[in-house]
């Protein structure tokens, strides 16, 4: 009904149109143009409501982004050229990862030893960098088992003063049940010469106290010492090689775990890249007696200036070095110079007369090591004063 409704009304409009005679058209231009008005304030209202929902759009999209924080990525790469005893190196120290509103939320920490050779690897991997380390082996000599036991690590009562690190080895030809540590041949691998036992239980102490062994004597059995390594399991020895790593000297471990423990500091205190920068500036520094570090750093790792650096170039995208100021006197000129030592920034004050000549070299501040960097940065030390006379 409502159907033919429609009908008889469309019908009777267009009857109506076509008796209008001259002025239909008048008519029907009219309500063409109403119809076209109509239509184009239609569209300016649907025009309205596209651009006011994508205001709004825009506007959650703000407030979406604004709860989630501005995240901005960062990255640095710095490299490292040395030598230790087993020959030069090139060390590349990765900081990398994104900040939210200025904290660190996500990082990489690594330290690559000669990256992009084929010696590639690192100091992550419990392989790489032999500190906090024990290798074990067990091995078939002749009808029997020989073992070599070594243990890398630090005790300021090891050596004879000089140094505290220690990198030794113990070994026997015929491994037995009865075999006890006084058994065994200990040697001292970083200065190729014969350890003497009472230097060798301080050292293996921290292997023995990795399996439960609270005092290490020259009567604790070896096979107990060998546990952790997965070459004795509780009735017999099991051939193999196995390293492992232990918790060293104030409590650092192996140099990874070292690393992944900064990292978990980092990032449990939301620190900013320019937190980072000044913890690795002030604290922990390769001048600060080891026992004094926490257990973060350890004995192993420090905060030296290659840290600093690092954190640096992430934040700034350049390394700290250069020219800090100039400050003209009486006919002389003090230009403050930032360079980077061993141990982390070394500011030096150079003073120049009326000619150019340096009439005076002062460190106004360095971290270097007591009894070798800190010898040359003392005031008027003779590399100092060499520098003086040699400016020629």
């Amino acid at each position: 009904m409502k159907k033919q409704l429609l009908a008889v009304t469309a019908f009777a409009l267009a009857a109506g149109l076509t008796a209008c005679g001259g002025n239909g058209g008048q008519k029907a231009e009219s309500q063409t143009q109403k119809t076209e008005s109509q239509a184009a304030e239609a569209t300016q209202e649907e025009t309205k409501a596209e651009k006011e929902s994508r205001e709004e759009t825009s506007k959650e999209a703000e407030e979406t982004k604004a709860e989630a924080g501005a995240k901005e990525p960062f990255q640095a790469e710095y490299e490292v050229e040395g030598s230790s005893y087993t020959g030069p190196f090139r060390d590349t120290y990765v900081f990398e990862g994104e900040t939210t509103d200025g904290i660190i939320t996500s990082l990489n920490f690594d330290v690559i030893r000669d990256k992009g050779t084929e010696k590639e690897y690192s100091k992550k991997d419990i392989m790489g960098y032999v500190m906090n380390i024990s290798d074990g082996a067990v091995e078939k000599s002749g009808e029997g088992l020989k073992l070599t036991l070594g243990c890398n690590g630090y005790d300021t009562r090891f050596g004879d003063g000089n140094s505290a690190q220690f990198m030794l080895s113990a070994s026997t030809e015929n491994l037995t049940e009865e075999t006890t540590f006084q058994d065994l041949n200990f040697f001292n691998t970083a200065y190729q010469a014969p350890c003497p036992l009472e230097q060798a239980l301080i050292a293996y102490q921290y292997l023995a106290a990795e399996n439960g062994i609270e005092t290490l004597t020259g009567d604790t059995p070896v096979k107990d010492l060998l546990r952790k390594h997965g070459l004795y399991n509780g009735t017999a020895f099991q051939e193999g090689k196995s390293r492992i790593s232990f918790a060293g000297f104030n409590g650092g471990r192996s140099y990874g775990e070292q690393l992944d423990a900064i990292t978990d500091y980092i990032l449990a205190n939301s620190m900013t890249l320019e937190d980072v920068y000044e913890m690795f500036k002030t604290e922990n520094q390769q001048s600060t007696p080891i026992e004094d570090r926490d257990t973060i750093s350890g004995a192993t790792i420090s905060f030296t200036g290659d840290f600093q650096n690092m954190a640096y170039l992430a934040m700034t995208g350049e390394l700290p070095e250069g020219v800090v100021s100039h400050i003209a006197g009486d006919g002389t000129t003090d230009v403050e110079v930032l360079t980077q030592g061993f141990g982390g920034e070394i500011t030096t004050i150079v003073t120049f007369d009326a000619e150019g000549a340096v009439t005076k070299i002062t460190v106004k501040s360095a971290s270097e090591t007591e009894g070798i960097g800190a010898k040359l940065t003392a005031e008027d030390s003779e590399y100092i004063q060499a520098l003086i006379a040699g400016q020629s």
